[in-house]
């Protein structure tokens, strides 16, 4: 968000780096699983005029039919599962603590 309140980008500025970042980040998932997070406050992204981009990056990211959009507990689980999985090689801490 401080690349629009504070370097006063334009809102395409979101899309264009969410999209770059989508492309490297899909790039590099041929070798190992990649979780991309969104920065988002609704008052600043909720805005008529940024609203527009913030919509046009799900519609790209999700016109891909193998990217999943899950939440942080979802995350965990997956991890959870696949650390059960392959012997439990790395601890993993329970969520809120």
């Amino acid at each position: 968000m401080a690349m629009m309140l504070i370097q006063h980008h334009s809102a395409r500025e979101y899309y264009d780096r969410a999209s770059d970042q989508f492309d490297q980040l899909y790039e590099d998932s041929r070798e190992s699983a990649r979780v991309m997070a969104l920065v988002v406050h609704p008052y600043i992204m909720g805005a008529p005029h940024r609203l527009k981009w913030f919509r046009k990056v799900f519609e790209r990211l999700s016109a891909r039919k193998d990217v999943l959009f899950w939440t942080g507990e979802q995350i965990l689980e997956w991890h959870r599962s696949e650390q059960a999985r392959i012997g439990g090689q790395a601890p993993v801490p329970k969520a809120g603590g």
